[in-house]
């Protein structure tokens, strides 16, 4: 049973990933310059390792 819900929670996330990077190059598609997309991801991975940062709670192993 515990692969079952594995199996699920790696297709739901796979899935979500996928949306999330159609909408962040659905936004980022007028940015034609790549040092402008560049800068974007930059200032995402920013944010993201900020939070990550400051979340107690949130380990490497969470993350991946």
């Amino acid at each position: 049973m515990r692969e079952a819900i594995c199996l699920e929670l790696l297709t739901v996330t796979v899935i979500s990933w996928v949306g999330i990077w159609g909408l962040v190059e659905e936004i980022l598609e007028p940015l034609k310059k790549k040092w402008q997309r560049i800068a974007a991801y930059s200032c995402l991975l920013g944010v993201a390792v900020l939070i990550a940062t400051l979340q107690k709670t949130v380990s490497v192993c969470g993350l991946l």
